[in-house]
């Protein structure tokens, strides 16, 4: 049985949240504009999440999330089509509603559009799946390293280290693929550069560089959680460190979502 589909609301709208792929750039590409379609549900729970991912429903969707049907998400696809821009399922997270995410890929490539999914990195199975149909770029989390994963992403026991593990895997089979990939770091006050340079080595492992991009992501406070947010100085002085050993490696440090707030490295 399909599970019913649910989404977040952007100023009370479905799909009406739109946001430029600013890691495009790095790529010599067009920055283009993204319509975000956001998934109701994520079987990760961060602390910090921006869409109260912590909080959930009996039935383990985002409490804020709302009933739809896959016609009103065509529908949206539709508009983004008519005004050229990248349809991106994020959330929560698209696995959570593989059928709809995968129905709607199918759709958006039948009408000429172009595809895009934002990821957690969790399931390479359901990533595989989506690259069959058709796939131009992915934003996928990488969000902590091995020891720190249980702590950013609410996860248990070894449910963390497990998941960096799948994240990295997925990496790779986007980068092999040629997808377009932009990897995306949360960054906080106690980010050490230690922590930096050991997921610095990971990604510059894990496939060709050539279509990879990092974006370093500074917390800003959300509430009920404690985390503060890091020293933005401290933060580039690390960054610059990194790529003195990864030249290669394309890095991108977003302060804001205003194209004064993305930094190219």
């Amino acid at each position: 049985m399909k599970r019913q589909i649910k989404v977040l609301l952007h100023n009370g709208i479905i799909g009406s949240e739109v946001r430029p792929l600013y890691f495009y750039k790095a790529m010599r590409k067009k920055i283009i504009d993204a319509r975000i379609i956001s998934f109701g549900a994520c079987n990760f729970s961060c602390p910090y999440c921006k869409r109260n991912g912590h909080f959930r429903n009996q039935d383990g969707s985002i409490v804020s999330s709302v009933f739809c049907n896959i016609k009103d998400l065509y529908k949206v696809v539709d508009d983004a089509i008519k005004n050229k821009q990248v349809i991106r399922l994020s959330g929560g997270d698209p696995v959570s509603f593989q059928d709809a995410s995968i129905s709607i890929a199918k759709y958006v490539k039948k009408n000429g559009g172009k595809f895009s999914i934002a990821h957690n990195g969790s399931s390479p199975e359901f990533v595989k799946k989506i690259i069959e149909i058709d796939l131009e770029s992915a934003a996928i989390d990488l969000k902590a390293t091995k020891k720190q994963m249980n702590k950013r992403t609410g996860l248990r026991a070894l449910g963390g280290k497990k998941m960096y593990e799948k994240s990295i895997e997925t990496q790779k089979i986007l980068s092999d693929s040629g997808v377009l990939l932009d990897i995306r770091t949360p960054i906080f006050a106690d980010t050490k550069f230690e922590d930096l340079l050991e997921l610095a080595n990971d990604i510059v492992e894990c496939g060709s560089l050539k279509n990879k991009f990092w974006t370093l992501r500074l917390y800003k406070p959300v509430a009920g959680c404690s985390w503060k947010a890091p020293d933005m100085n401290k933060i580039l002085k690390m960054i610059k460190k990194i790529k003195n050993k990864y030249p290669n490696l394309n890095m991108g440090l977003r302060a804001k979502w205003e194209p004064s707030g993305f930094l190219y490295f």
